[in-house]
């Protein structure tokens, strides 16, 4: 536990700084951020719903089944941050959430490229892009280009993610044209470019 190591004055004093922080006020919208099962199995029902129309290439069920994942995303990260959380009270939380740790193989396969990368737009028109899970990968390199994509100095990274799905493109300048490519990372591996694809300006 972060705290375990503090001397016992040291302690009182951070513990006395998080006691004035902790309202009752706080504490209260804590909760509220964790969705109840009535709220986690609506969303799950709704991306459950969109993904057909996903499959069948409708954009607008494209658009709405990549928002339903991200909500969906979002609500199972929470639920078991706060599983992982409490372990430390109750490690059997963790196994009832399903949460299984798997012993990393000693003989990894290498990465490999994705060919799907694509771009979607949230309901207030914010952009964001989405990949096909990668076998292996540990997390995923974004990066962006301005100017002509062919020449590899003119590339730089954009964000890092540890999500294949709902990767949100912060930081770009919306009045030019962007070029995005994206690869798989474990560790020190990187893997192989993906596909490009284009942000237009706006």
């Amino acid at each position: 536990m972060p705290h375990n190591n503090l001397p016992h004055p040291d302690m009182i004093t951070r513990s006395e700084e998080f006691r004035q922080v902790l309202t009752p006020e706080l504490f209260a919208y804590l909760l509220s951020l964790i969705p109840t099962p009535e709220k986690y199995a609506a969303m799950h029902e709704r991306f459950e719903g969109s993904v057909t129309g996903f499959l069948k290439g409708d954009p607008e069920m494209v658009k709405q089944c990549e928002e339903a994942r991200i909500e969906l995303n979002k609500a199972m990260s929470i639920v078991q941050g706060i599983g992982k959380a409490v372990s430390v009270v109750d490690p059997t939380v963790q196994e009832k959430l399903g949460i299984v740790h798997q012993k990393a193989s000693s003989s990894s396969a290498a990465l490999t490229a994705a060919k799907d990368l694509r771009l979607f737009f949230d309901k207030n028109d914010q952009p964001y892009c989405s990949v096909t899970r990668l076998a292996g990968a540990k997390g995923y390199d974004l990066w962006f280009c301005e100017g002509e994509p062919s020449v590899e100095s003119n590339w730089k990274l954009l964000t890092w993610s540890s999500s294949c799905q709902g990767i949100y493109l912060t930081g770009l300048n919306r009045t030019r044209t962007n070029y995005l490519k994206l690869r798989g990372k474990r560790g020190n591996e990187l893997g192989p470019w993906s596909n490009m694809v284009i942000l237009p300006p706006v």
